[in-house]
């Protein structure tokens, strides 16, 4: 806490956390989606989301991989997180972010929301980035809609400006407008399909 929030602090009680203190729609630069479209073509980028793949299935069977991944697994969402370690490189880490947002959207899905969120919280400054992506509407019959695997939230959160972890999520409905979703395992298989 700063010399100034001590004395604003005793002067008017203590403040409420402050809620984002920046929060804007999420884009890339040129520079950026060229480095993307670069890396996905690397070994070095195949090599680790093979290694991502492996470490889920990994951890599935209740073993350690390389790559620290973590299952989030309930009755209406199927996820996966993957932590960051140094061996992964800051920039390899959002290409990450952005290839799960990428495949999903080959697979009839499109962005509904888009944003990075800087927080200031009490001990630390967080800045969640998000790609939210809804599958693309397709009605059958008597009004029902395919909701395909649910919608799919993935996050990227820095910690003081230091990436901490993606989180990869599929969130289903259950309601009689919509179809039942189709296996989560269905949409992991085509998010690694690893194309060089």
């Amino acid at each position: 806490m700063s010399f100034f929030d001590d004395v604003v602090g005793k002067l008017f009680g203590k403040q409420p956390s402050k809620a984002a203190y920046i929060h804007e729609v999420l884009e890339r630069s040129e520079k950026q989606l060229a480095n993307y479209q670069a890396w996905l073509h690397t070994e070095e980028g195949i090599d680790l989301l093979k290694e991502i793949e492996r470490g889920y299935y990994l951890k599935k069977q209740g073993m350690l991989s390389e790559i620290d991944v973590h299952l989030l697994d309930s009755k209406y969402a199927n996820g996966f997180a993957i932590s960051y370690n140094e061996s992964i490189g800051k920039e390899n880490f959002r290409n990450i972010f952005d290839y799960l947002k990428e495949k999903v959207s080959e697979n009839g899905y499109k962005i509904a929301q888009a944003d990075r969120r800087i927080l200031d919280k009490e001990s630390h400054e967080e800045t969640i980035e998000k790609w939210y992506l809804k599958p693309i509407s397709e009605e059958l019959e008597a009004g029902i809609v395919n909701q395909r695997f649910g919608n799919v939230l993935i996050e990227k959160i820095d910690v003081d400006r230091k990436p901490g972890y993606i989180k990869f999520m599929a969130n289903v409905y259950q309601d009689r407008q919509y179809t039942e979703a189709e296996p989560f395992q269905d949409l992991l298989d085509k998010v690694f399909d690893i194309k060089p």
